[in-house]
């Protein structure tokens, strides 16, 4: 069974700070029955994109993955679709 991704809905970020990195924060859709939000775009130091997976700090500081694609197929179908809605965005 194959996962389907079924709706992405971007959502612009401006902090009003021009070196502010993240530049939209995103959430999908999985076959019509799950949502995921927290998805993030961000900036590199180069001017390229990529897609932040849904992460959350802990007591020590660190950041915690909430969402672990198990294979690189569904992780790069997640990061071209989400990178695809927002280039389609703007």
């Amino acid at each position: 069974m194959e996962i389907r991704i079924t709706n992405v809905k971007i959502y612009p970020f401006d902090s009003g700070e021009p070196t502010a990195r993240v530049k939209a924060y995103a959430e999908i859709t999985l076959d019509n029955c799950l949502v995921i939000k927290g998805f993030k775009v961000v900036q590199d130091n180069k001017g390229g994109v990529f897609v932040g997976f849904p992460s959350q700090k802990g007591k020590d500081g660190n950041y915690r993955d909430l969402v672990i694609p198990l294979t690189s197929d569904i992780r790069n179908k997640i990061r071209d679709e989400v990178l695809d809605a927002f280039r389609n965005f703007y």
